[in-house]
């Protein structure tokens, strides 16, 4: 599959998903940006729905994901958020296929 197919499918996912289409995080602020409160609250919910289920599935990806109880998630934590949900979307778009 190309790599533009791959891109494509996986954004048409994330969108059946409920959460934001971006890859980047230029994209996610621009494209949250454009959102209403109350959709960006929705996308932003099934986001962490998304990513703690992640979390939850692998034990080796929770460490990358989680800080301990009541502690603030790092710039890094965070990113590696975004990464794992969308390598998610891109193995269920390429398996489609």
């Amino acid at each position: 599959m190309s790599i533009v197919k791959r891109n494509i499918t996986a954004k048409m996912k994330m969108l059946e998903a409920g959460i934001v289409p971006a890859f980047t995080g230029q994209e996610l602020i621009e494209m949250l940006a454009s959102l209403n409160y109350q959709e960006r609250r929705i996308a932003k919910r099934k986001f962490r729905k998304l990513w703690k289920r992640l979390a939850k599935e692998n034990d080796l990806v929770s460490g990358m994901l989680t800080s301990g109880p009541g502690m603030d998630p790092t710039k890094a934590q965070k990113r590696n958020r975004s990464c794992a949900v969308v390598r998610t979307m891109i193995d269920i778009s390429t398996d489609d296929f």
